[in-house]
């Protein structure tokens, strides 16, 4: 069966190598190509789609990349199989994005020779991660990126890096919310636990990533 398969990022270069592995592999065809998440919506409501590949960050559209595009695609197309090509190397970000509802993810800086393995299995339902990313989580000894359910931080472990992200200190965050500065401390350490962060340069680089700020 050929896939009817919609490729979007905002690097003219990427699209056309995915176009070439993925047509010449046999897998399926390119039904649309997008640039930014307005593009990516209008092409889903357009074309009928069984895979859809995307980029994670698309700026430069009134609709927001990242998260809210991934959130937001989950929910008009609950049954669509989503594969994500990743530069990202915050193992944060790939725990989340696969949280988010992504079966599948490639790093688009190596080879894409992956894309019609990773488009098929993800078709399948079941879940992929490329052969450099999955060594990237070996060499950090944490494979929860690999995982069908990674942890996720908490409510109350979201709002105080909401609130980081905004630029808060901790202990304004402790202020604003009425709890205590050991309390606030624990609930952003307990988040980067589970994000698998190691450091505040770690922590803010997911931040800007994730973009959580207001």
């Amino acid at each position: 069966m050929s896939l009817r398969i919609i490729v979007a990022d905002d690097h003219h270069v990427v699209r056309i190598g995915a176009r070439a592995v993925i047509e010449s592999s046999g897998v399926g065809a390119i039904v649309a190509e997008a640039t930014n998440p307005d593009e990516l919506l209008q092409a889903l409501a357009a074309h009928p789609c069984d895979v859809l590949v995307t980029d994670f960050s698309m700026p430069g559209s009134q609709q927001a990349d990242g998260f809210p595009m991934i959130g937001l695609i989950r929910r008009q197309y609950p049954d669509l199989p989503i594969l994500m090509l990743s530069a990202a190397s915050n193992l944060g970000i790939l725990r989340m994005v696969a949280s988010a509802g992504v079966l599948g993810l490639v790093d688009k800086t190596s080879s894409m020779e992956e894309l019609p393995v990773a488009i098929q299995t993800v078709h399948r339902g079941a879940s992929y991660v490329s052969q450099t990313l999955r060594q990237r989580v070996a060499e950090t000894g944490d494979t929860r990126v690999t995982e069908d359910a990674p942890k996720r931080p908490s409510p109350r472990e979201t709002e105080v890096l909401r609130l980081l992200a905004s630029g808060l200190t901790v202990s304004q965050i402790a202020e604003r919310l009425h709890r205590g500065i050991t309390t606030i401390s624990r609930q952003k350490r307990d988040a980067m636990r589970k994000l698998g962060l190691k450091n505040d340069a770690e922590l803010f680089d997911y931040l800007r990533s994730a973009r959580l700020s207001s």
